[in-house]
C-alpha cells in the first residue's frame, strides 16, 4: 500500500489546475490569432475611410474629405490661412459638380483621373482661384523693399498691383492651369506651381514698378 501525504495530494492537485489554465489560455490565445488573421483579399479590398461614418458616400462628403487633405498639406506658396482659403472654395464647387466615384479617380493615372481633375480644375478651381490670389499678391506688395520709402498711400499703390493681377489672371487663367498640368499631369493646386515660379517673381516686380510709376505721377501732380 502507497501512502500518500496529504501535502502531496495538494501539489498534484494544484499542479493539474495549473496546467488546465494553461492550456485553455493558449486555446484562447490560438483564437485570438486565427480570428485577427486577415486575408489578402481582406486587405486589398478593405473599404477606405472618407469620415462617412458607414454612411452611404456622397459628393459632400467627398468633399469634406478632400478638404481635411487639401487644407492639412503643406504649400509652397500660401500660408495656412490662403490654403485653408483656397482648399475651402475648392472643395465646396467641387461638391457640386464631381460624382463620388469622380472624387474616388482624382489621384488616379488612369483616362478617368485625367478626365475628373480637368473637370475639377476647370470647373471648381479656377472660380477659386481669385479668392486667394488678392490675398498673396496684397500681401506680396506690402511685403516689396521696392515699396519702402513710400510711407503713405501704399495700400492705394498695392491696390493697383493686386488690380493689375486680378486682369491678368482673368485673361490667364486657362494658360496657368494648362502649364502647371504639362509640368505636373497630377496636380490639383496650379497657383502653387505659378506663384513659386520665377516668373511670378519678376512679373510682380515689374507691376509694382508701374503702378509705383503712376502713384508718384498722381501724387506729384495733384
Amino acid at each position: 500500500m502507497i501512502y500518500r501525504h496529504p501535502l502531496h495530494i495538494l501539489t498534484l492537485i494544484l499542479t493539474l489546475f495549473i496546467c488546465t489554465i494553461m492550456l485553455h489560455s493558449v486555446a484562447i490565445a490560438q483564437e485570438k490569432e486565427e480570428a485577427d488573421v486577415q486575408s489578402l483579399g481582406d486587405i486589398l479590398n478593405a473599404p477606405e475611410d472618407f469620415g462617412n461614418n458607414g454612411k452611404p458616400l456622397t459628393s459632400a462628403i467627398m468633399a469634406n474629405h478632400y478638404y481635411k487633405i487639401c487644407a492639412s498639406k503643406k504649400n509652397l506658396a500660401f500660408d495656412e490661412e490662403e490654403t485653408k482659403i483656397l482648399c475651402g472654395c475648392n472643395a465646396a464647387e467641387m461638391s457640386e459638380i464631381l460624382t463620388v466615384q469622380e472624387f474616388k479617380d482624382l489621384d488616379k493615372n488612369t483616362k478617368k483621373g485625367k478626365a475628373a481633375r480637368s473637370k475639377s480644375l476647370a470647373y471648381a478651381y479656377a472660380p477659386c482661384m481669385k479668392y486667394v490670389i488678392e490675398k498673396k499678391v496684397k500681401y506680396d506688395c506690402y511685403a516689396s523693399k521696392k515699396l519702402d520709402d513710400i510711407v503713405v498711400g501704399k495700400r492705394s499703390l498695392c491696390k493697383c498691383v493686386v488690380d493689375n493681377f486680378k486682369r491678368y489672371f482673368d485673361h490667364n487663367a486657362t494658360n496657368i492651369i494648362m502649364r502647371a498640368t504639362h509640368n505636373d499631369p497630377m496636380t490639383m493646386n496650379p497657383l502653387e506651381d505659378y506663384f513659386i515660379e520665377t516668373d511670378y517673381r519678376s512679373q510682380h516686380g515689374h507691376v509694382i514698378k508701374q503702378c509705383r510709376f503712376k502713384f508718384l505721377y498722381d501724387r506729384d501732380n495733384k
